[in-house]
């Protein structure tokens, strides 16, 4: 009885549902989740959230792979596939995401990991015309934006700038 994980897509934002519907339905669910920061009303807190938004596993052997129930689950849209085929996940990649889990389940997603380089670093901003300004990458401001300081009149000035123009030094 060999199981295969399969990705299942979801309703926007209904991950944490679809994950509680199907373990109430007996399934192996795995939802890979990571913590966000969310800012309102001057209150900044960190949130699980979903590592691939949209989407979880489910482990089904051959005779579990009932697509009806998958589909009709509350939350769910029902499993990625191609046609007729249902392509299974690799075994490697999801030991890689359950290993890379804490004991709460989450994983740790850091900006080195990410993009190379961590607030302290060295950065190189590409700008327009491909001009290049070196800084210090001092913090990362929201999901897409970076403050860098620039040596600029034998002074650090604070910039923000979008974090897809950063590259390691």
């Amino acid at each position: 009885m060999a199981k295969r994980w399969y990705a299942v897509r979801t309703h926007p934002r209904k991950e944490f549902y679809a994950k509680s519907n199907y373990e109430n339905q007996s399934f192996e669910v795995f939802l890979p989740v990571t913590l966000r920061i969310v800012r309102h009303a001057r209150k900044v807190k960190e949130v699980p959230s979903p590592l691939f938004p949209g989407y979880l596993f489910l482990r089904l052997a051959d005779e579990e792979k009932n697509w009806i129930a998958v589909y009709s689950t509350r939350g769910a849209i029902g499993p990625v596939r191609f046609g007729n085929y249902y392509p299974p996940v690799p075994d490697w990649f999801m030991e890689g995401l359950r290993l890379r889990a804490d004991e709460k389940g989450l994983i740790s997603v850091s900006l080195k990991e990410k993009f190379g380089f961590e607030p302290g670093d060295r950065v190189k901003v590409q700008g327009p015309n491909d001009t290049i300004i070196e800084g210090i990458l001092k913090a990362v401001d929201g999901k897409d934006r970076a403050i860098i300081l620039l040596d600029m009149l034998k002074k650090q000035v604070r910039a923000t700038v979008p974090l897809a123009s950063l590259r390691a030094a």
